[in-house]
């Protein structure tokens, strides 16, 4: 199951948490989760910063790169062009 962590006043998180929405993806939500330098958050996100989403044990970080992953791994309903 994806899990997005971040916290929900972060418009970054909000951005992929629309395009999961969107996409009818099936995830989960860590809202718990804040920027930090704790070395629980950095062994998940180097910089310390969020969001992030867990894929298979996986983290992506980054939300253009979050969103670019899931319009490669889920097509059927696309929210970019194609061109």
């Amino acid at each position: 199951m994806i899990k997005l962590c971040g916290f929900r006043i972060s418009n970054y998180h909000n951005k992929v948490l629309i395009a999961l929405l969107e996409k009818g993806v099936p995830h989960e939500e860590d809202d718990s989760v804040k920027p930090s330098q704790d070395e629980a958050v950095l062994a998940r996100s180097p910089l310390g910063k969020v969001p992030f989403l867990e894929v298979d044990g996986t983290c992506l970080r980054e939300s253009n790169v979050i969103l670019e992953y899931l319009e490669d791994a889920y097509p059927q309903k696309p929210l970019l062009p194609k061109d």
